[in-house]
């Protein structure tokens, strides 16, 4: 038996509205709040790069921006997400975000950041290639992606769970995407590379850290 179960996405548009209102919704942004071994991971590996300018598409209440601003209070760090109720959460502590989808992207000036990132964010689009594009516009130098790949695009349906090995329903638009076809065909003239970084999750042994450089 397959630890997963992937559907295909025929219709991605209904599929992306219908995201937006289910992530836009939740309430437990105080969960995704706590700090996590992977905000400090990204946060040196982004430091690593010297960057000046740092954004973050999908930032929840900031945590991983917290822990670059915790590491260099000199780098400029923003973020966007489309729950409001998190990013007022995160705001308080004096984060730099604001509420909006995808298509608040489209409103930055060009080459506006250094460095662009995403932590568990593009498996929950249905439309990563449109939302990669935007991203290669606003950046400068490289975009990082902490994303899972499965070996097979699509919806994912349903996963073992890795504690009682059963199969249970994944959570709501969760998606498995192929990060070097869709960096060949929306980013040609990028370079891309990736290596393993595993989170505790049903999903978590699938997670890569993709780098895609200009």
């Amino acid at each position: 038996m397959a630890d997963f179960e992937v559907s295909r996405v025929n219709d991605p548009a209904p599929e992306q509205q219908a995201a937006r209102d289910y992530w836009g919704s939740l309430n437990n942004f105080r969960t995704y709040a706590k700090p996590q071994p992977w905000s400090a991971f990204m946060a040196d590996r982004i430091l690593s790069f010297e960057p000046e300018s740092v954004f973050e598409f999908g930032c929840n209440a900031g945590k991983n921006l917290a822990a670059i601003r915790d590491r260099n209070s000199s780098v400029f760090a923003s973020g966007i997400d489309v729950n409001a109720t998190a990013v007022a959460h995160g705001q308080q502590s004096g984060l730099r975000l604001a509420a909006g989808d995808e298509r608040l992207l489209r409103v930055f000036p060009g080459l506006t950041f250094d460095i662009t990132f995403t932590v568990s964010v593009i498996d929950h689009v249905a439309t990563p290639g449109e939302i990669l594009t935007d991203l290669a516009r606003i950046t400068r130098r490289k975009i990082l992606l902490l994303e899972p790949w499965l070996g097979e695009e699509g919806k994912v349906e349903r996963n073992v769970n890795i504690a009682t090995g059963e199969m249970i329903d994944t959570t709501p638009y969760s998606y498995s995407w192929d990060y070097y076809r869709l960096a060949s065909e929306n980013l040609p003239k990028w370079r891309i590379e990736d290596e393993p970084y595993q989170l505790q999750s049903n999903l978590g042994r699938f997670y890569r850290l993709y780098t895609l450089t200009r």
